[in-house]
Order: structure tokens, then sequence, then C-alpha cells
């Protein structure tokens, strides 16, 4: 039995290829979304079912750079930004063509002798060095269309032939990127590793035909930092105004509408296990589900990205694996996108190729104690050169168990008691009482950038 997807509606069809129990080493999928906050997995019931019921749920984790382009670099290789040299989304200093793709995950599994496949959305610009297919990757369909974030009317570099898909309502992105992934779970020999990136919930979002009107009634938001009212204590104070009803307006539809753009990836998850489930497969496959950043509605008079607010750089992390049984369970241990490619290295086997800045969670996926103990602090940092409205300067922030620090380019410093005020409301950087606290904070954090 195997399942595809016909306009976005799962179906179940008689067929398939034997069994992958006999794989000695697992099958690796990553299923990586793009901009999607933490807090939305309650959108995606298979999603926590068919991953989280089976396997691990990360309640702490995050990325280290809340931009597309850097986060997805880091996810290949393992390393901060400031290593991977893609700080931006587009060159000069960011975009596929400043990517050094001669050592990443692909390449390490690949010569490891897995079979590999990305399917969906690689770098941002890959367009402008499409049908160039990078090392390590045995199947490529990549978006090589621009901007790589549409719903319908893309088209996609398949292994060096340019693809267009129309913009008919049948051709909706998830749906076509859905079905190249199922066609690789199918017909692949075991193992396998498929990195699999939609567009999803990207702006400008669109639902699947079918989920249009879906939250209709979507609560307002409740957060006390939406529209933050006073906002003295922030450096940036007087530069961002308060949301005009207009712009509420805006970011209430944007919300909505990636939420919806979420339903139909959900069935796409679903029909990639039940696919890997016909063949006998699940008991060798680790499914990790995970996004490249966060993405702020409305909080600190925001929307989008890169800032170092928690709303942009918490981000989902599910990790279906073969020994834990249902209901799953939760790990409050910091995990970060630059852990997925130790990760997945750990699982198949292999030594990544480059320095790691990660480090694997397979002990965490265990349920064993980490050895040695695990971190209680990272780096958050955006040190591009892309400006746009209501845009961060550069920065270097600390984010451990209890507190956010962060050091702006510009002068500009933040530092928030996250135990006391989870909602960053209250900046304590320069008060005198806590003088001694932002010290403390600073030596942590250069230490780390010197490490």
């Amino acid at each position: 039995m195997r399942a595809r997807l016909n306009r976005g509606v799962l179906v179940a069809i008689v067929a398939g290829p034997g069994s992958l129990a006999g794989s000695r080493r697992p099958n690796l999928i990553l299923i990586l979304t793009d901009d999607q906050r933490w807090n939305t997995l309650w959108a995606m019931p298979r999603v926590r079912e068919l991953l989280g019921g089976h396997g691990v749920t990360f309640e702490n984790a995050f990325v280290t750079t809340s931009y597309c382009c850097p986060s997805r670099a880091s996810i290949l290789t393992g390393q901060y930004s400031r290593h991977t040299g893609v700080l931006s989304n587009s060159p000069p200093d960011g975009g596929a063509p400043v990517f050094r793709d001669g050592s990443t995950l692909a390449t390490w599994l690949h010569a490891g002798g897995y079979h590999t496949a990305l399917v969906g959305k690689y770098l941002n610009r890959y367009g402008t060095i499409a049908p160039r297919i990078p090392p390590g990757w045995d199947t490529f369909d990549a978006i090589s269309s621009e901007p790589e974030t549409t719903y319908y009317n893309i088209t996609l570099n398949e292994n060096g032939r340019e693809v267009r898909y129309g913009g008919s309502p049948n051709v909706y992105s998830t749906d076509v990127l859905g079905n190249l992934a199922l066609d690789f779970v199918r017909s692949t020999r075991p193992p396998f590793f498929l990195y699999f990136a939609p567009v999803a919930p990207h702006l400008v979002a669109a639902p699947a035909p079918q989920d249009v009107g879906a939250f209709a009634h979507l609560p307002p938001p409740s957060s006390p930092s939406y529209d933050e009212a006073d906002t003295s204590d922030k450096p940036w104070n007087g530069t961002i105004p308060p949301l005009s009803p207009r712009r509420a307006n805006v970011i209430s539809v944007d919300r909505r509408q990636m939420l919806q753009s979420l339903l139909e990836l959900d069935r796409v998850v679903q029909a990639l296990v039940e696919t890997v489930a016909a063949r006998g497969g699940l008991g060798d496959t680790v499914i990790a589900f995970a996004s490249d950043n966060g993405f702020m509605w409305g909080e600190h008079r925001l929307e989008g990205k890169v800032w170092p607010y928690e709303e942009s750089i918490r981000v989902p992390l599910v990790i279906r694996v073969p020994w834990v049984a249902p209901p799953g369970r939760t790990d409050r241990h910091m995990a970060l996108n630059i852990d997925l490619a130790s990760t997945f290295a750990d699982l198949a086997g292999v030594t990544p190729g480059l320095p790691q800045d990660g480090r694997s969670l397979v002990p965490l996926l265990r349920g064993a104690g980490p050895d040695p103990p695990w971190r209680s602090a990272f780096v958050v940092e955006y040190l591009g050169h892309e400006t746009f409205p209501e845009s961060p300067p550069r920065f270097e922030a600390i984010r451990t168990t209890g507190y956010l620090y962060a050091e702006y380019t510009n002068g500009w410093r933040e530092l928030y008691d996250l135990r006391r005020d989870p909602y960053e409301l209250r900046n304590l950087a320069g008060q005198p009482g806590d003088a001694s606290l932002q010290a403390l904070l600073a030596r942590r954090l250069h230490a780390l950038l010197a490490a």
C-alpha cells in the first residue's frame, strides 16, 4: 500500500516495493518548514500524533540566527553563521552563491552510503546558480524560481532540468513537493536521507483550496507583548510606532493564512509516515520536523523575524524515533538548529566533515543523561548586511536558561530576566541594580564567541 497526494487530498492505492526493515542504519527524514513559530503545532494534529506521539518534542528549541538562509546553512553544516559565512539571504554575504557547499550533511551521508534527496527550498537565491546541483545530493528537486516562497507557479530544478508547475488550484506547491518526496521514499532503497523543505507557512501565505476559510474565528493575540504599549525601556523607542488598525489587520490576516497553509503540510506529513509504514520501515526511520526560524505576529510592535526576541528565535522541533512508544515524551533541554547536522550524522554513524558548533541530540532522544552536561547558553546572532523596515542592527546575543542579553553594533543593549519577565517587557540593560548581571552575561557571551 502506498500513499499519494491528489489535489491536496490523501488517497490510498495498492502497490509498493518490499520492506525497509532490513536496513542496518536508520533512514533519515528532515521536514523543514519556513518561518513557523514554535507554538503553532496545535494546528498540526498529525505532526503531534504521528511524530510527537512516537518520539520526542523539544519544548526549548531555538535557531542561532533567525533568518532563512543563514539558518539553513547552519542546519546543513552544524555551524554558527559566523563560521559558515552565510550571514544574509543574498550576496555579497549570503544566499546560495556564497555558501561553501563542499562539506555538508548531504556530502557526509552520501559518502557514508546514504541515498540523499532534497525536495523544496534549498537556499535563498538558488535560482541564480541553477541548474548547478550542490555536492552530495543524489536527487535534487529544488525550487529555482524567484521568489522561492510562492505557492503556485513554481519552477523546480529537477536533477538539472528546469520544470515549471502552473498556477492551477490543482498545482499547489505543498502538493507538488509532497508528491516528489513521496516518490523518493517509495522508490529508494535504504538507507536514505530526505530533506523535505516546503515553503509553508512563509508569507505571502496561501492555503490549499480546501483550507480556504479555516480558522475564521481565530482568537485575537493574547500575549502581553502584542503591540507593546510602553516601549520606553527599548533601545529602539521612538522608531517603531504602535500598530495602526490597518497594520494590525494585516498581521491578523497574515497570521490566519500562515496557519491555514500548515494544514495541507500536516496531511503531507501523514502521507510520508504512511508511505514509510507501507514499506515496513517505521522501525528503521527517524523523522524530524523543524523550522528555519520563528516569526513575530505583532509582539513588540513587530512582524517578522531576525530580532533576538523569543517569538523570533524559538521553533518547533519534533523527532520521531523507533524506540519511543506512544504517547511520546517531551524534553526541556536547549536544542538548536546547529544540532541537527551532528544528530543525523550520529544516527548514521558518519563523522561530520566540519568542526561542529552544535552537538548530537541522540543522548536526549534515547532518554540518557548527556555527558558532558548539556548546554545552558548559546549564541544568537545576526551579522548580515540586509536592512528592511523594522530590521535590527547587527547584533550578538546570549540566550541562557534564564536570561537574554543582546549587544547591537550601534551601541544598543537589551537584557531580560526570562523567569520574571517571559514576555521581554522590561529591559534591564543599563539599570544600576543589574550592572553586575549585565557584566556577567557580557563575559559569558564573549567567552562563547571566542570558543
